[in-house]
C-alpha cells in the first residue's frame, strides 16, 4: 500500500522516473566533453534538474568505469587538487545510443499513464 511519499517497493513515487536515468544523464554530460565529478554534479542539476548527492555520482562513475562505459585519467595541476577526468568510451556511446530507443518507448508509456490519471 502506498502512503504519502512511500510505496511498498521502498521508493518514493516522486523518484520513479529518475531510477536508472541518472546513469544516462551522466553519460550525456560526459559525452559533451570530458569532465570531472564536481562539474558532472553541477551539470546534472543545471541541464537535467537532477539533484543527486555527490557520493552517489562518484559511486555511479566508478561502477560505469568498471563496466567499461567511461574511462578516467588524473589531471594533475600545479595549483589545486588533482582531478579525475572522465571520458565516455565507445561502449558507453553505444549504450547511450541504444538506450534512446527504450527512452522513446518509455515516454509514450509515461504519457499514457499521466493522461489516464489526469482524465480519471
Amino acid at each position: 500500500m502506498c502512503g504519502p511519499g512511500r510505496c511498498l517497493y521502498g521508493g518514493s513515487a516522486a523518484s520513479i522516473p529518475l531510477r536508472g536515468l541518472i546513469n544516462l544523464a551522466i553519460l550525456c554530460v560526459i559525452k559533451q566533453k570530458p569532465t570531472y565529478g564536481g562539474e558532472i554534479h553541477q551539470k546534472l542539476k543545471e541541464d537535467f534538474g537532477i539533484t543527486a548527492p555527490r557520493p552517489l555520482i562518484y559511486t555511479l562513475l566508478r561502477r560505469m568505469e568498471k563496466n567499461g562505459l567511461v574511462a578516467s585519467t588524473w589531471d594533475i595541476r600545479e595549483s589545486g587538487p588533482a582531478r579525475r577526468i572522465y571520458t565516455i568510451t565507445e561502449e558507453g556511446l553505444e549504450f547511450l545510443n541504444s538506450s534512446v530507443e527504450g527512452l522513446k518507448n518509455a515516454v509514450k508509456v509515461i504519457g499514457a499513464i499521466v493522461r489516464a490519471v489526469e482524465e480519471a
